[in-house]
């Protein structure tokens, strides 16, 4: 023991250990194990101090509690506020019970409160008999839940709406939420539906397979810049002609173009019947013809320009063999209007606003019926 202590006071701490516990003396030797630690300017080294003090000091010794509040206290020195990983979360955690362990509540009050523990933060201060921040983290902690809680309900809302099909109230409700609330995920959320909105008035859409833009409405209004089918060309003016159903009959009339329309080279006026089909020739120049169509939409035309061709409905777009329509809503959002409509096994609300990628069948696991494809 003698030879220990001298060479502890002339500073070979590390002799003095080696000493220490020659002698039998495994709690002087891990008390110098922690004077070296304290005199380390290295967290790594200190540690290894610390630690190797705790495994040499006898259980419930002090010199083993004290070692095990610094390293404690020093594995919590080296985390700053700020996000963690799960990992510095444990190990936080770990060092906070501790120094409970130990006796020193207030050091693992600050253990918890950086590693997210409410729990373990509220166990320190009941320990520490800190009433009054008790009280105060207990409150805070009740705010947080029911902050939690309103946002948990507003994402399933919006989750629930936009399952059944009605996203313009899925993004409404998902709009009034973000208005009070930074939520990043909600607010992917809604772009996302917004981004995939199918907007009319020209359904990009298959039907039973048949793939077919189809213009939907009462009118179908073609000019250079305005109305439903543009053409880029000069000899067409910006509202050219317009074709709808008159009386039943499905004719087509020029909106006093410059140009004039022409049928087999001869300026027409008021309306052209379009019986089986009529080709027409827009501002000396465009060739556009309208004619009945083969297709799912019940009592439709087809419309081909440009080298496109289009389904017309003029009037509801039944899809034939289904009490389904398509039509365009008050803010261009494309609805399917259905009963017994299904969304994988999601039955949809009667009026349904169209995604892009919607695939719809009449029944659960049923054929594809509608699929909606965009651009």
């Amino acid at each position: 023991m003698r030879a220990a202590q001298r060479a502890e006071l002339r500073g070979d701490l590390a002799k003095a250990v080696e000493l220490y516990g020659l002698a039998g003396a495994p709690e002087e030797a891990a008390r110098v194990m922690i004077l070296r630690g304290d005199a380390e300017t290295d967290a790594r080294a200190r540690m290894q101090h610390y630690t190797q003090a705790v495994a040499t000091a006898p259980e419930g010794h002090a010199v083993r509690d004290d070692a095990r509040r610094k390293r404690a206290m020093l594995l919590v020195s080296q985390f700053g506020a700020g996000a963690l990983s799960e990992n510095a979360k444990r190990e936080l955690r770990s060092a906070g019970q501790e120094l409970l362990d130990v006796g020193d509540a207030t050091a693992a009050v600050e253990a918890f409160k950086l590693a997210g523990d409410v729990d373990g933060e509220a166990k320190a201060l009941t320990q520490a008999g800190d009433v009054e921040s008790l009280e105060v983290l207990l409150a805070d902690q009740e705010r947080r839940d029911r902050a939690a809680r309103a946002q948990k309900e507003a994402h399933a809302e919006v989750e629930m709406l936009a399952s059944q099909g009605l996203r313009r109230e899925a993004l409404a409700a998902a709009e009034r939420w973000l208005a009070a609330h930074d939520d990043a995920s909600l607010r992917d959320r809604a772009a996302m539906i917004k981004a995939r909105r199918a907007l009319g008035p020209i359904a990009q859409v298959w039907i039973r397979g048949k793939a077919a833009p189809i213009v939907l409405g009462d009118v179908v209004v073609i000019g250079r810049t305005e109305g439903t089918l543009h053409i880029a060309s000069q000899a067409v003016s910006r509202q050219h002609v317009r074709i709808a159903r008159e009386d039943g009959v499905v004719v087509v009339r020029d909106l006093g173009s410059r140009n004039g329309t022409q049928l087999r080279g001869v300026n027409v006026g008021g309306a052209i019947p379009v019986g089986d089909g009529v080709e027409l020739t827009l501002g000396k120049e465009v060739r556009v013809r309208i004619g009945k169509a083969e297709h799912e939409l019940e009592d439709s035309v087809t419309i081909e320009l440009g080298g496109a061709t289009y389904v017309a409905p003029l009037g509801p777009a039944r899809i034939s063999g289904t009490a389904w329509t398509l039509e365009v809503g008050r803010d261009a959002w494309i609805e399917l209007c259905a009963r017994g409509a299904f969304l994988g096994d999601m039955a949809l609300a009667e009026r349904t606003t169209l995604l892009v990628g919607d695939i719809v069948t009449s029944e659960r696991g049923g054929p594809e019926v509608l699929r909606v494809v965009g651009e």
